[in-house]
């Protein structure tokens, strides 16, 4: 073989093994200058698509001028155009991995990534979408599929938190009939939930509708009673969407219209001069909040030169910063260069395998099946779901789901030709009217994006609001409808009582408290309602209440108004307004005749505890006086029997005020005073007590009140059709004990002939009941809200309408306007005070005559603290006297005391003595006092008289002594000698 035969063989095997190794590889061969190609998806007709492409490019261009980031690596763009349509894409997105891109920046709209996502999956090629919302995207085994736009989830998320904060209870979803707006809608749905409201209706609209068939649309949304809108749809349906709003006068006052990011996220492309401008004037949306960097103004800047310096015509070329979603992929592209980075620098290798081979009769031959797999695409894709750095969008990092972590949301209100922004929300700490400062100095956090703090605390509330028809006033996102169609209104058609509800034969007129009051509270609201009766019921038997109630959830009916009580199980289902009438369950039982003839009768004034409490105050005021007074007064001396005898008949004689031992100590003279006194009132009470119980018929019921009756066996009554009968199940009372009863003659002849023992029903009932029925009472208390395992709301009756009618809260304030200017009490006086039972004595408790220690406690209090007082204070004044004494005797003892202890029980011995002898010596002083006295007056009577004698018989007998003591001097003496043994 020739030389230039062996050179030629050389260079075609090295060309035939660089072909197979790049072939193998698929051209991405890491090293020096390598380039890498990645994909991007656009839809080159639309603005978002346009947009997307330029900041694509630039991106691109970025990259590889940036010499901090794939130093040794070039990114190469291929771009293609899905045209929004799911074939289109889907046949692009082929196309694109055939020539093995490791990533696809894209797709654009949510249907071509619901096709390419699985494509995403088999090739193990990332895509890493900038506008795909639809939320259930990155749910399920969309494993290869990441965007930088936020899933639309979050941003109803903030929708719902707005309605929340204004109070609005129910709204009317319009959106695009496509996998982004049905699933959207659906994440709406579940938002409201989370704060209390609810979706009432939602229109689709087809992504090819055209402008006359929004007229269709616009008229069902007005016959609608929600005034409050959410639109998510694109600016080409939104302009004709509310260009017909607004020639159909839907853009009034009243309406609330809430835009998603859907829409403005692209306003800020048109101009101030299109017409869709003056179509949005008071609605308020929101989107995603964008911090204002200097990165960010310089990348707008360089934009706009870009955009101005192309040499084709675009609709860009005269915008000066670029949206929402060229922000996005801008920032997937940045994405998409640090997950390579990363990957590379820990030993990645993007290399393609071919796929297992496939059957020919199943697909095996399509270029589906030729595509290859990017080997190390899980590895990556876990290097791209780790991404985290600063974006001209904001902090970019992902969760576990491939979505966006930072939620941060401007709220932004439509006036003139801009979007005036009015507060921002994030999902963590909720509204705020001052923007969140991302803290970028921060370390990255290892399970999410970097920190953010926020300025400062965050106000409750958003700046004012200018709403559709100029007005500042929250609207209340409720009306009327104005269909001509009237409300359709329940009304229970039962047996008796038609004092609450009075139906005629012919079921077309309609009267009664309950209905009087409906109708009195509807002239209060500030619009006209028409509404229909419909009757509930056959009339010969009381219908269920709970059945009634749950017709307005089957949408039978628009409202309830009748004898319908509020309850925690109704309350789940229904609105109720305000309670128009207090309600509470009693107990209704025969009554008996009161005995007061029994031999007992005395003892019925007070209460055991009275009787106890009294005595025992008796016995503790004679101890306080004996402790005064046996010291000094000879009554309460003597042995002790006698002392007891006489303390005992002492106290208990001022039960009559006949005492006839007196009291000569100040102190016991203060006590017997305040003893009197709370003698006087206790002894006067009791008298008034027993005439009345003695003289007044008495009536008291057989059985005393709730707990007596479900601890009994005896039947029991209640009105067919409530909720009595759940509620006594609930005490444990078995279910063969109770009889429903219809009527009021019902109710009487199964108590009178013994069929049930008692009845328990409403008390609205039974007092209409009870105003013709004098044989039968009450007992006990009223019993409701809490202590017998039920609960009730609002403890009444009120008007039932659907779960967030605003009506059931109009209608709230009229009853409470009814209630304030006395017209709901003169309807109640006028139907239900129509009779009068002039039984006597009507008694709810056989206790109430009975007094108790609650009414004299204080008196009690008063001569108790008196008593302790004086006692206290005579001992202390005693214990003085003889520190004083002792004091002075301890100097003058001539042998000191052993110890402390010794000197102790010496000084108690002589306080005992000291008290004795402080008691004995004050009684001998004033005996011998009292004996001195008596000698010296009867010496001077007898000086007097011998003074006489001498002027009669001469002056020579007054010398003779007188030797015979007269008998009342001595007299004198024995007395005093008795009286200091008797002392002694």
């Amino acid at each position: 073989m020739q030389l230039w035969q062996l050179l030629v063989v050389v260079c075609a095997w090295w060309w035939w093994s660089v072909l197979i190794f790049t072939t193998w590889t698929g051209g991405q061969v890491q090293g020096a200058n390598t380039t890498l190609r990645i994909g991007a998806l656009f839809a080159y007709n639309t603005s978002i698509g346009n947009e997307a492409r330029t900041a694509v490019t630039l991106a691109v261009q970025d990259v590889n001028a940036n010499d901090t980031i794939l130093k040794d690596i070039k990114l190469e763009i291929r771009t293609s155009d899905s045209n929004c349509t799911s074939f289109q894409g889907a046949a692009a997105a082929v196309d694109m991995l055939k020539t093995n891109v490791v990533a696809i920046v894209g797709p654009q709209t949510s249907e071509v990534a619901q096709f390419t996502a699985d494509l995403a999956s088999a090739t193990q090629v990332p895509l890493v979408s900038f506008s795909a919302t639809d939320p259930s995207l990155t749910e399920g085994s969309n494993h290869y599929f990441v965007r930088t736009v936020h899933n639309d989830a979050v941003q109803m998320a903030a929708i719902a938190a707005v309605i929340e904060l204004y109070g609005w209870r129910e709204v009317t979803a319009i959106s695009t009939n496509d996998y982004v707006g049905v699933n959207s809608i659906d994440a709406l749905s579940d938002s409201l939930q989370l704060v209390g409201a609810t979706l009432g209706f939602k229109t689709l609209i087809s992504p090819d509708v055209e402008k006359k068939d929004m007229i269709p649309v616009m008229t069902e949304l007005s016959l609608l009673e929600s005034r409050v809108f959410v639109v998510h749809v694109q600016p080409r349906i939104a302009r004709m969407f509310f260009s017909t709003a607004r020639s159909m006068a839907m853009m009034t006052t009243g309406c609330v219209w809430i835009l998603s990011e859907a829409t403005t996220g692209l306003l800020d492309d048109l101009p101030s001069t299109d017409s869709i401008w003056a179509s949005l004037q008071g609605v308020i949306g929101v989107r995603a909040y964008v911090p204002s960097t200097p990165e960010l103004d310089s990348f707008h800047a360089r934009f706009k030169q870009y955009m101005q310096s192309s040499a084709t015509s675009s609709p860009l070329s005269n915008r000066a910063v670029m949206n929402l979603y060229g922000l996005y992929a801008y920032d997937a592209v940045w994405m998409v260069a640090h997950a390579i980075e990363n990957f590379v620098n820990q030993g990645g290798n993007f290399s393609f395998i071919p796929r297992p081979p496939i059957a020919d009769d199943a697909g095996g031959t399509t270029e589906i099946a030729s595509l290859k797999i990017l080997e190390e695409g899980a590895t990556f894709m876990e290097q791209l779901k780790s991404t985290q750095f600063e974006g001209l969008s904001g902090p970019i990092g992902l969760n576990k789901f491939g979505d966006v972590e930072h939620t941060d949301y401007e709220i932004v209100n439509i006036f003139g030709t801009a979007q005036r922004v009015v507060g921002y929300w994030n999902n963590e700490t909720g509204f705020s009217q001052d923007p969140f400062v991302f803290n970028s100095s921060a370390p990255p956090s290892p399970n999410g994006p970097p920190t953010r703090r926020a300025a400062e605390p965050p106000p409750p509330k958003l700046q004012d609001v200018i709403w559709p028809g100029g007005t500042a006033q929250v609207p209340k996102g409720w009306v009327v409808p104005k269909n001509g169609k009237p409300l359709l209104i329940g009304v229970p058609y039962k047996v008796g009582y038609r004092e609450f509800v009075d139906i005629n034969p012919n079921r077309t007129m309609f009267h009664g408290f309950c209905i009087e009051v409906f109708q009195a509270a509807l002239t209060f609201l500030p619009y006209s309602v028409s509404y229909k009766f419909e009757v509930y019921g056959n009339g010969t038997s009381t219908p269920n209440y709970d059945d009634l109630v749950e017709e307005i959830v089957n949408k039978r009916y628009d409202a309830v108004v009748g004898d319908v009580t509020i309850t925690t199980k109704r309350s789940k289902t229904v609105d109720f307004t305000q309670p128009y009438s207090a309600s509470g369950l009693v107990v209704v039982v025969p009554t008996k005749s009161g005995g007061s003839n029994h031999a007992w009768a005395f003892m019925r004034p007070f209460t055991p505890l009275m009787w106890c409490t009294t005595g025992l105050f008796f016995l503790f005021t004679g101890l306080a006086l004996w402790i005064l007074e046996h010291k000094k007064n000879r009554d309460f001396r003597g042995r002790p029997k006698k002392q007891l005898v006489t303390t005992l008949w002492f106290i208990f004689s001022t039960l009559f005020f006949s005492q006839r031992e007196k009291i000569k100590s100040t102190l016991g003279r203060a006590v017997l005073i305040i003893w009197l006194f709370v003698v006087l009132i206790v002894t006067s009470s009791y008298t008034a007590s027993l005439t009345s119980i003695l003289t007044v018929q008495q009536l008291f019921p057989t059985i005393q009140g709730i707990a007596g009756l479900v601890t009994s066996n005896v039947a029991i009554g209640y009105q067919a059709g409530s909720f009595v009968a759940e509620y006594l199940q609930q005490l444990n009372v078995p279910k063969e004990r109770l009889v429903p009863l219809g009527t009021m003659s019902e109710y009487a002849d199964a108590l009178q002939k013994g069929l049930v023992g008692a009845i328990v029903d409403e008390l609205p009932y039974v007092q209409v009941f009870l105003s013709s029925e004098c044989a039968f009472m009450i007992a006990g208390q009223e019993f409701t809200k809490s202590g017998w395992g039920f609960e009730f709301d609002k403890s009444g009756w009120g008007f039932a309408f659907p779960k967030g009618s605003q009506l059931a809260v109009d209608m709230s304030t009229a009853i409470l306007a009814l209630a304030e200017n006395g017209d709901l009490q003169k309807i109640h006086d006028y139907w239900l005070n129509a009779h009068d039972c002039t039984s006597p004595g009507l008694v709810v408790d056989p206790n109430d005559n009975e007094l108790g220690l609650n009414t004299f406690w204080g008196l009690f209090l008063i001569t108790g603290t008196a008593s302790i007082f004086c006692v206290v204070l005579y001992y202390s004044r005693l214990i003085w006297q003889h520190h004083k004494t002792y004091r002075d005797e301890e100097f003058s003892e001539s042998e000191t005391l052993s110890s402390r202890a010794s000197r102790g029980r010496s000084f108690l011995r002589s306080l005992v003595s000291f008290i004795e002898e402080a008691e004995v010596a004050a009684t001998v002083a004033r005996a011998d006092a009292s004996a001195n006295n008596s000698q010296r007056k009867h010496r001077d009577r007898r000086r007097s008289r011998s003074s006489f004698g001498d002027e009669r018989v001469g002056s020579g007998r007054s010398d003779i002594p007188d030797h015979h003591e007269h008998p009342d001097h001595a007299s004198d003496r024995h007395n005093n000698v008795v009286d200091r043994n008797s002392v002694l």
